[in-house]
This record gives structure tokens, sequence and C-alpha cells, in this order.
């Protein structure tokens, strides 16, 4: 009897830049154990490519325009081990590090690439840190939210901050007013508070249920 064929790991390969995924292809190319399911030029094709092919493995850049990849793994339910592409400074890499993900620092090097690729199919199964410790950590001193992200089923809104009436929280939810209009996200208070910026917080006040 033979033996059965390893079950191949799906992967998502997302960057806005042609030339970064073909990269990743290309260094992919010596690891027949994964299959890319899909490549992603944005982050509103990542969030839908996910929810279709259930990725156990992600390649995510940080930097996209409309949708970072922060905003991303903010918006997806699915559990998975993700590899971030970056050009982020030193400081965010420590923030990487400390949260349990991998990184590759462009332009992507082979040797650093097998090493994140081993330490990530490890990862595979594990419930990823919560994203928004992650953001805040990697996030430099003085520099806040600009906007934040909420999924309504298939549909995305970005809501600028500059925008936001006021925070309700409303259990495990907080609700974000805007323009006459309420959208839940499920996120704490405290940490959407947390990424504003205190000198308009006059603007935010939270109303408790």
């Amino acid at each position: 009897m033979s033996p059965e064929p390893e079950k191949k790991i799906g992967a998502l390969i997302v960057d806005d830049e042609e030339l970064a995924r073909q990269v990743l292809h290309e260094l992919l190319q010596t690891h027949p154990e994964i299959e890319i399911l899909a490549e992603c030029a944005n982050g509103f094709e990542a969030v839908k490519a996910i929810a279709e092919h259930k990725p156990a493995l992600m390649f995510l850049d940080v930097q996209m325009p409309k949708l970072s990849g922060f905003d991303v793994l903010e918006l997806i339910e699915e559990n998975v081990a993700v590899i971030f592409a970056t050009a982020y400074d030193q400081y965010a890499m420590k923030a990487f590090e400390v949260h349990a993900v991998d990184y590759l620092l462009k332009p992507i090097g082979r040797e650093r690439f097998e090493g994140a690729l081993e330490r990530a199919k490890k990862r595979i199964g594990e419930k990823i840190p919560p994203v928004q410790e992650l953001v805040a950590a990697a996030r430099p001193p003085q520099q806040y939210l600009e906007r934040l992200v909420v999924r309504d089923g298939t549909r995305v809104t970005l809501i600028p901050a500059v925008k936001l009436d006021y925070v309700e929280a409303q259990d495990d939810y907080v609700a974000l007013a805007t323009q006459g209009a309420k959208h839940l996200k499920q996120q704490t208070i405290a940490s959407v508070e947390a990424g504003l910026d205190p000198a308009r917080l006059f603007a935010f006040t939270a109303h408790t249920s």
C-alpha cells in the first residue's frame, strides 16, 4: 500500500507590488509542500480571498494603499499563520518579534525567507496574537490612527478618525458613530481610544451601555 501524499499547505501572497509577488512566487518554487491558492494586489482582494480559500499561511505586505496588512488581519475571522513583508524600521521589527509573528525585510533574501517559512509552518494552527496589540506596539510614538476599518459581511468601511463622533461600548463590541450612522466592531473601547490622538479625545467620548 503506497503512502498517502503529504497534504499541501495552502498559502496566499498579498502585496500591492507585482515584483514583490513574483519574488515570493519564485522563492516558493522550491517548496512543493506549499500550494499558492491566490495572489492579491490589495487588502480588499485579500479579505475576500481569505474567506474563499481559508489558507493556512499568508505572506502579507504591511504597507499597502487603502487597507494595510494590519487592517486585513483586523477584518478576518480565520486563523492564519502570517509572515509580514515590510520595509518598517527596527522599532516595528521588535514589535513583530515580541508578538510571535515573523517578518521579511524587503528586499527579501533566500536565507531569511527559508527561516521565516520554517518558523511559520510550525505555527500553523496556533492562534495569532490580538492584532490591536501588534498594531499598537509597531506604531511609532506619537503616531495615531488616521482611520478605523469595519467589516460587515463582505462590505468593508473605512472611517476617518476626524469623522468619528463618538465610541460606544457594547459588550465585546464597540459602536463607532460617524455621520449619523453606527458601525459595530469586535474590539475593546480601550484599544480604540489607545490608538487615537489624545489631543482630540474630546471628540471620542465613550458612551457605555
